[in-house]
């Protein structure tokens, strides 16, 4: 036992003479290594965040411009369909007027066209009255003188 005490000493001296440098460096250097990265990944963290806070804010902001883009491409879309309800409505009081004119002169058209065959029939009634009373003057005359004749030969 004794000489396990010796020889237990005797490694503390040789450890604390040949290894306690080196390793104490060694465990220095460890810990400063440990200590640089263990600073370094908060400093990562602390970036991560703020970049996770500003792409927070860019992507609020791209909604808000998303809303702004449709917001106004909705407006456009109302000023379209109303610019095209309007065209629709100038075209249709075009077209109505155009066919109230249409119907105004075929209506005229046929007005005349009636009042021409009215004088073309007027001129045939007339002619054919004419006629007949022609004829009855003839027929009545030529009785008469018939008879005047008649008479004068008896």
């Amino acid at each position: 036992m004794f000489w396990q005490i010796i020889n237990f000493f005797i490694l503390v001296f040789v450890f604390n003479k040949y290894f306690k440098k080196p390793l104490g460096k060694m465990l220095d250097s460890r810990k400063k290594k440990i200590t640089s990265d263990l600073s370094q990944a908060e400093d990562t963290k602390k970036a991560a965040i703020e970049l996770q806070k500003e792409s927070e804010e860019i992507l609020r902001k791209a909604k808000i411009e998303a809303n702004e883009i449709l917001k106004t491409a909705e407006k456009k879309a109302d000023e379209r369909r109303e610019a095209i309800l309007d065209e629709a409505k100038t075209q249709r009081e075009k077209i109505i007027k155009t066919a109230e004119m249409e119907a105004i002169k075929m209506k005229s058209d046929a007005k005349e066209m009636l009042q021409e065959e009215v004088k073309v029939l007027a001129v045939k009634l007339a002619e054919t009255l004419i006629k007949e009373k022609i004829n009855s003057k003839i027929e009545s005359t030529l009785i008469d003188e018939f008879i005047d004749e008649v008479g004068e030969e008896k």
